[in-house]
């Protein structure tokens, strides 16, 4: 069950981060996060209510709260890298950081994993920057040097990361709700410093594309917390950063991208990771 939520999260996260990212690229990356925040508490609190908690506690509540505090301040930077960058670069680096953060504190506190399954966690990791990567071919136009790209995508998925390693460190029974948390102290966060900079959205002008990728990643969230909470936190971890496999199949549907012979390989090692993963469980 873990293996099918991590990478059904995967799936929307990728549409989410896809979605942002355009619209980021005309709009301010601050509106761009509130909104995609917003779209997601909406979302994930009806399911959350569904769901239930047995027993939700301080404790949870903290972890989902404190990862907030770096979720919000990751996702901005993430839009803004986007917008004045390449996806090219902020996904695969971000994504790779994310996931192997808390992979390698999931190890470190005694996760037993099978070989076989080890070796899939390492050709998943391995298939991140392969599917993502894009050669410039001489047309790239970036505001941000290639450096500070890389630089803000590296800070981002340490955000990212942390919020892995805190809501893996819930319980099961306190639901969904420490993310939903973890939404709140986003949006209290970005929204004073959206309506400081003047770019606080209204309800006449709020992004499409913003609102479906908050929708989206409300969806992830369901999908990804539950199996963050159920663990292993190495394989949800891993497999929960895959979304570029997604980005690079929207890139090819919608934007008409190449699929390059590098794609190719990082597809099938990604497969090929999700099979080893499974069959070592």
């Amino acid at each position: 069950m873990t293996i099918l939520l991590a990478l059904f999260a995967s799936l929307f996260i990728g549409v989410s981060d896809f979605l942002g990212g355009i619209d980021s690229r005309t709009r301010n990356p601050l509106e761009t996060s509130l909104v995609v925040f917003l779209g997601a508490f909406v979302t994930l609190v009806p399911i959350a209510f569904l769901l239930g908690a047995s027993d939700l506690t301080i404790h949870d509540l903290g972890l989902g709260a404190v990862s907030g505090l770096t979720t919000s301040i990751a996702y901005v930077g993430f839009f803004a890298a986007i917008g004045h960058g390449r996806i090219s670069i902020v996904a695969p680096i971000s994504a790779a950081v994310t996931a192997l953060l808390p992979a390698i504190a999931g190890i470190a506190e005694g996760n037993t994993l099978s070989s076989i399954a080890r070796y899939g966690i390492l050709c998943a990791l391995l298939a991140i920057p392969l599917v993502a990567y894009e050669t410039d071919d001489g047309e790239a136009n970036d505001d941000w040097s290639t450096r500070r790209q890389v630089l803000v995508s590296i800070l981002c998925g340490v955000g990212f990361g942390f919020y892995f390693f805190c809501i893996g460190h819930t319980h099961r029974s306190a639901g969904l709700w420490p993310t939903v948390a973890t939404l709140v102290v986003g949006i209290a966060i970005i929204a004073p410093l959206a309506a400081r900079g003047n770019v606080m959205p209204s309800l006449a002008s709020l992004s499409r594309l913003a609102v479906a990728g908050g929708v989206a990643l409300g969806v992830a969230d369901a999908a990804l917390t539950t199996a963050l909470q159920r663990g292993p936190l190495t394989v949800a971890s891993v497999l929960g950063n895959l979304y570029p496999l997604v980005t690079i199949a929207l890139g090819v549907s919608i934007l008409g991208e190449r699929v390059r012979l590098w794609h190719a390989a990082g597809i099938l090692l990604a497969v090929a990771g999700v099979a080893m993963i499974a069959a070592g469980q």
